[in-house]
């Protein structure tokens, strides 16, 4: 099984189906006009789950097991939460 890397140049989201905050955080990313590339994760799931996993845990630096998986610029950012606390402070940063 072939899983798609992390963009190195922008947002990636693992997400699946009917996830409530994968939705959420593309909604965020979406409202701040922040491109991102979606991979759906939901064949990865069903075909071989603990692959999957370990394929995230060697990319994240750490294991994780709950959708959505958000990456910045091929580093692991975490879920919706930590992917909106990331923006705010962003934009704090960037407010004139």
């Amino acid at each position: 099984m072939q899983i798609e890397d992390p963009s190195d140049k922008s947002f990636t989201i693992y997400s699946k189906t009917n996830c409530k905050y994968c939705v959420l955080v593309k909604g965020l990313l979406d409202e701040h006009k922040i491109p991102f590339i979606e991979i759906n994760c939901d064949e990865y799931l069903s075909q071989d789950k603990q692959y999957f996993l370990n394929f995230i845990k060697e990319k994240a630096g750490r294991e994780y097991k709950t959708f959505p998986m958000v990456f910045c610029d091929g580093k692991f950012v975490g879920g919706f939460l930590e992917t909106e606390r990331l923006i705010m402070d962003f934009d704090e940063k960037v407010e004139f």
